[in-house]
């Protein structure tokens, strides 16, 4: 089975259109709701690690997008699985990403203090994940992303979630988009470089659902799981 975690904001709706793409090619698939039955006051990164675990067995492939790439690699440091993909990664502890996305963050400090659910504000969105998308449409997209847990924010952006590669039995794929400000292909590379994994590069911006290419994406994740 194909095991899909959606990123921050965002929720298993997102994966639909992707669903459907490996529906029609033989696959059984799911879609984690990460959020669903958690308090989001409380939620930590490890929740949304632990509650993928308790579904998936060695047979599965678990696909993640940008938080969710971080939770794939936890999973593969932790679980049995066949394979992973993680899409416009979250970074593990030790690899860095750029300081201006830091500096652009340090506003919602207060917030993550307060430990209150929040999502960041259209601007931020638009600058780091919607690059290249129509006005109209980025708007449309932002309207649908949901609160975060603030301390997951936290740990995210504080760069807090270690992997230890050496527990890592399985391929993974990493891929990077050209136009993500959020996780940028330098940072993604790095992440793959970590593993000793693949890594592939595509036009787009950080929600590559959205993207008019999403569908080369997906034939790129269809010709690596169909490899292993």
């Amino acid at each position: 089975m194909l095991i899909f975690v959606h990123g921050m904001l965002s929720s298993a709706e997102v994966w639909h259109p992707v669903i459907d793409y490996f529906n029609e090619r033989g696959f059984s698939c799911r879609a984690v709701n990460l959020r669903e039955g958690l308090d989001l006051r409380k939620v930590h990164i490890r929740d949304y690690v632990d509650k993928v675990k308790a579904m998936v067995t060695e047979n599965d492939i678990v696909i993640g997008h940008s938080m969710g790439g971080l939770i794939v690699q936890k999973v593969a440091e932790e679980a049995t699985i066949k394979g992973g993909v993680a899409i416009c990664s979250a970074a593990p502890k030790g690899v860095k990403f750029r300081g201006g996305i830091v500096m652009a963050s340090a506003k919602y400090a207060p917030k993550v203090i307060m430990g209150k659910p929040f999502k960041e504000d259209y601007k931020y969105v638009r600058k780091y994940m919607l690059v290249g998308v129509r006005e109209e449409d980025a708007r449309s997209i932002y309207e649908k992303l949901e609160k975060e847990s603030a301390i997951v924010t936290y740990e995210l952006g504080m760069n807090r979630i270690a992997v230890d590669e050496r527990k890592v039995n399985c391929p993974l794929l990493f891929i990077a988009t050209k136009d993500d400000r959020l996780c940028a292909p330098e940072l993604v590379k790095r992440i793959a470089e970590k593993y000793n994994a693949e890594y592939r590069l595509y036009d787009g911006c950080h929600h590559f659902f959205y993207n008019d290419n999403w569908q080369d994406i997906a034939g790129g994740i269809h010709e690596f799981i169909t490899g292993l």
